[in-house]
């Protein structure tokens, strides 16, 4: 009777296990591609939302001139590359007293984000104020010299003042936080504006920025065109430049090494021959967006159908 009840119970659960339910294969996304306006002069900074395949926002680079940290616990200050903008110390003199430029120390921005530091740098212990040097205007001009001393800074606000080197145009600012930003954006000709949406709201930016090198035989800063990643928000990028697009799958995602460097995409997807760009060949970016979805990206060109470069043209497909 026992052996008769054991056989019956192993019976039973082997018709359970084979009554289970299997899992179902992934399945990807559709191909879509994608054409971003730089426009030839590189004038744009256009944000594409990947998880909703759309442009959220776009302006004109030289719109803005720093971007202020936008958390509570926020103090960092980015200086906008996309004009080549630099920044110089003082920390020995007068903020009303008048300043030249020559012979100052200056600083580029990193390209890597403010994880990594700032060209600003931490001011919050320093009797210190700046130098910066605009960067250029749209049509390659200079947009000349400004002073600027970070007053205060706290959870609520960062206060500023500002003027020219001479000290004419004297003025200060209040600039409030908004933890549903990366940033706040500040120009000295229109003080607070908008340029970045919502932290949510968007994975990619296409634009100019500051490219460093370490390189002795190259100019330690150049202004180069690419793609930034919202990396304060959670993207994050991989690349493979092994797997040919077709072949890259969901099942291989745990085998990239994913990084939040604002420049892991960055401008180096493309060549220049010396007369043209073409495309890097066999390269494909991962990108893990803030809502844990898996995309696979490839550039394709980066001139629209009348040959006009400044036109970043990309096919991405969800894994």
């Amino acid at each position: 009777m026992k052996k008769f009840l054991y056989i019956s119970f192993v019976f039973f659960l082997y018709s359970c296990e084979q009554e289970e339910i299997g899992i179902e294969p992934h399945t990807q996304g559709e191909r879509n591609n994608i054409q971003i306006e730089l426009e030839q002069d590189y004038k744009k900074q256009v944000y594409y939302s990947i998880d909703n395949n759309e442009v959220t926002s776009e302006n004109l680079k030289t719109e803005w001139d720093l971007a202020f940290e936008a958390s509570s616990d926020g103090w960092k200050i980015a200086l906008n590359s996309s004009k080549f903008s630099k920044i110089s110390k003082i920390e020995s003199g007068n903020f009303n007293e008048y300043i030249s430029e020559d012979d100052l120390i200056w600083n580029w921005e990193i390209p890597l984000g403010i994880n990594y530091g700032t060209a600003l740098g931490d001011y919050r212990t320093e009797d210190v104020f700046f130098i910066i040097d605009n960067g250029f205007n749209l049509s390659g001009g200079s947009n000349g010299y400004k002073k600027i001393k970070i007053e205060e800074q706290n959870e609520y606000y960062y206060k500023i003042k500002f003027s020219n080197l001479d000290n004419t145009n004297l003025d200060s600012l209040k600039i409030y936080k908004n933890e549903e930003y990366n940033f706040i954006y500040f120009s000295f000709a229109n003080g607070i504006i908008n340029i970045e949406p919502k932290k949510n709201d968007w994975d990619l930016l296409f634009t100019q920025y500051t490219h460093l090198y370490n390189d002795p035989s190259l100019p330690p800063a150049y202004l180069v065109t690419g793609v930034l990643i919202n990396y304060l928000n959670n993207t994050k990028v991989a690349k493979d430049t092994i797997n040919n697009f077709e072949n890259i799958k969901y099942n291989m995602v745990s085998s990239y090494n994913f990084l939040d460097y604002q420049n892991i995409i960055g401008f180096d997807w493309k060549v220049w021959d010396g007369s043209n760009y073409s495309i890097t060949p066999n390269l494909t970016f991962i990108i893990e967006t803030s809502s844990n979805r898996y995309f696979k990206l490839r550039f394709t060109d980066f001139y629209n159908s009348s040959g006009i470069k400044g036109y970043p043209t990309f096919e991405i497909q969800e894994l």
